[in-house]
């Protein structure tokens, strides 16, 4: 919230569905912790059981499974109405993309240092040209909704005063 308040601070104040913008609260730091702790093991596990199937290796790795995190079918969502709170909402949602590619370059990293790299054998020729046209579509999905996700925060930006607390607007710049 603190970063938020720091890249747009007519928000000061603001309530948005996680906290109140510009406020450092015990209370918020813990909720913080918490939510970053649970999502980060979900993540953790999801990258140790998608890992074999994704591309590239090391950092590469790391930064499309972040993408994948954050642009795949709803894996990881920001709250919609935060961002249309926030003006510009791009900045704001750019810190959060860089954010979670940064986790999934860590994640990438610490277990792939961790876990032995398993045996290579090459598949099929016909299995690995498979292989290669699935990792493709998927990456062009994620260009695909990392657009259309980009292009919905910038029409909202602005849009919304403070949230309501239920994933709702609470107040519009008419009302």
């Amino acid at each position: 919230m603190r970063l938020i308040f720091l890249i747009d601070k007519s928000t000061d104040g603001a309530k948005t569905d996680f906290g109140t913008v510009g406020e450092i609260t015990l209370g918020g730091s813990f909720t913080l912790l918490v939510l970053s702790a649970i999502t980060g093991v979900m993540g953790g596990v999801i990258y140790v059981g998608l890992r074999r199937w994704l591309p590239f290796s090391g950092a590469a790795r790391g930064a499309f499974f972040g993408l994948l995190m954050m642009f795949g079918p709803g894996v990881i969502f920001l709250g919609e109405v935060d961002l249309q709170i926030f003006e510009p909402a791009l900045a704001v949602f750019a810190m959060f993309v860089v954010m979670i590619v940064l986790y999934g370059i860590g994640v990438a990293l610490l277990t792939d240092r961790l876990y032995e790299a398993p045996v290579i054998v090459r598949p099929n020729p016909r299995v690995e040209l498979v292989a290669r046209v699935v990792q493709c579509l998927a990456a062009v999905a994620i260009w695909v909704m990392a657009v259309l996700l980009t292009a919905n925060v910038y029409d909202k930006g602005g849009s919304c005063l403070t949230a309501d607390g239920n994933g709702g607007c609470g107040a519009h710049p008419t009302d």
